[in-house]
């Protein structure tokens, strides 16, 4: 098995790549199957395996404080299964959005821009989105 700084590298790199495919080709169907069906369920798998295999239930108490979760996050096998979730949820937050976007025929010009912020702050882009969209449409509904 790679070591976590190898899984690291490889699962940013291919996350760079599906965000490169999702901004060249954002409302193809095609695309966003292959993007879930191949790189977030990559991740998921990963995610899980390397979930469980490090998962010790004693550590559960330390999701409760911030103290406790800084402890957690000072190993880096935690760090990278921390890691792989964000890149795969904001994946997901730039599939839904390309998803939204092209029901409501907003421009992909316009969601394009947001899918960096989405990449870099998943939830900041998310919501630029919403308010960007809301603005466009002159309602609020998601």
């Amino acid at each position: 098995m790679l070591n976590p700084d190898s899984l690291f590298s490889l699962c940013s790199t291919i996350a760079f790549v599906s965000w490169i495919v999702l901004v060249i080709a954002p409302y193809n169907n095609r695309v966003q199957h292959l993007l879930i069906g191949g790189t977030i369920l990559m991740f998921g798998l990963l995610y899980s395996g390397l979930f469980l295999t490090s998962f010790d239930p004693s550590i559960m108490q330390s999701f409760t404080t911030l103290d406790g979760v800084t402890a957690l996050f000072s190993q880096k096998e935690a760090v990278l299964v921390g890691w792989i979730h964000y890149l795969a949820f904001d994946l997901l937050a730039g599939i839904f959005v390309a998803r939204d976007a092209a029901k409501n025929d907003v421009s992909p010009w316009v969601v394009r821009p947001l899918f960096l912020f989405i990449f870099m702050a998943g939830p900041l882009g998310l919501v630029l989105y919403m308010f960007l969209k809301s603005g466009l449409k002159k309602s609020f509904d998601f």
